[in-house]
């Protein structure tokens, strides 16, 4: 049933500025290459794209985090406002630098990505629990292996004693965190092709390697596994049916936020009380419109594009 009293959607991923450059094809160990494009400077990391995804696409959103003072700080503070998200339990820094991410993107619109989070490794425990402990129950918090060391495991057990909607996106961190008891607490995952492989031991090769890594990530216990699979769509699993929905067909320039947007997508949907399958559908158009244009957080796009 669609709700009109929307449940709080809060981000707890890294706010990092994305110094992106275009290249024919990406450089092999020792080679330097030169490149006609000029280098990009854009508001990024996964907690800030899925934030913006979010409250673009109709969610009340929060953000939760540290955020520092120094010039690329404030502009990443200026772009959250901009986007109608809620900054103000992020905590301010005046110590650390902002997070900086360098992003390779080649002509299939492909990227690779290597990342300096900085100020976003200093959150503490006490950063996210002032919050989460006042949480109402479905409300949806979104986390990343981004989260240090034992906060992870805090985190997630803190949201599920207030009975909130989990979301875990496996990227960019250390997969031997995720043991099957902490994945039990888990209500969707959403990793690519890669993360499945780690994560499942299962090499996704075809729809059958897709269909066992599912049901592997079901016994852990995640209540709604879900694999990205590019242009391919998705591949998921809900009350015990595997639903593959297909990617839209679109030219794909860049690809650097497209599974953000389908999380905040996905989150913005189910928050205004929508089934999972019209939530993840929701995403899957998002994530479409997303790839169509370059950059992370500016290819984000809005409600009324997706809702067309």
């Amino acid at each position: 049933m669609v709700s009109t009293t929307p449940k709080n959607i809060f981000c707890t991923g890294s706010i990092i500025m994305d110094i992106s450059v275009r290249c024919p094809q990406f450089p092999s160990v020792g080679e330097t290459m030169y490149t006609s494009f000029p280098y990009e400077l854009a508001p990024g990391g996964k907690g800030g794209n899925q934030a913006v995804a979010a409250a673009r696409l109709g969610g009340n959103v929060k953000i939760l985090g540290r955020l520092s003072t120094d010039d690329y700080g404030k502009e990443l503070e200026k772009t959250l406002l901009d986007s109608n998200v809620d900054i103000q339990y992020l905590t301010k820094d005046e110590k650390e630098k902002s997070g900086v991410a360098f992003v390779w993107v080649n002509e299939s619109g492909e990227n690779q990505i290597i990342c300096s989070p900085a100020v976003n490794t200093k959150c503490s425990f006490d950063d996210y629990a002032k919050v989460l402990h006042n949480i109402s129950p479905g409300d949806i918090v979104i986390i990343t292996l981004e989260l240090p060391g034992i906060l992870l495991e805090q985190i997630i057990k803190l949201v599920k004693e207030k009975e909130g909607f989990l979301i875990l996106d496996p990227s960019g961190g250390d997969y031997s965190r995720l043991s099957p008891d902490l994945m039990s607490y888990i209500d969707l995952v959403k990793p690519n092709e890669v993360e499945a492989e780690i994560l499942t031991g299962i090499k996704i090769t075809d729809i059958s390697s897709q269909e066992n890594a599912l049901e592997i990530l079901e016994k852990y216990g995640v209540s709604y596994p879900l694999i990205s699979l590019g242009e391919n769509g998705v591949i998921y699993k809900n009350n015990g049916k595997i639903i593959h929905l297909a990617g839209q067909r679109v030219n794909a320039l860049d690809t650097t936020a497209a599974g953000d947007t389908f999380i905040g997508a996905f989150a913005a949907k189910l928050s205004h009380g929508f089934s999972i399958d019209e939530s993840v559908q929701y995403g899957n158009i998002a994530a479409s419109i997303c790839v169509q244009r370059r950059g992370a957080q500016s290819s984000i796009p809005s409600a009324k594009e997706v809702d067309y």
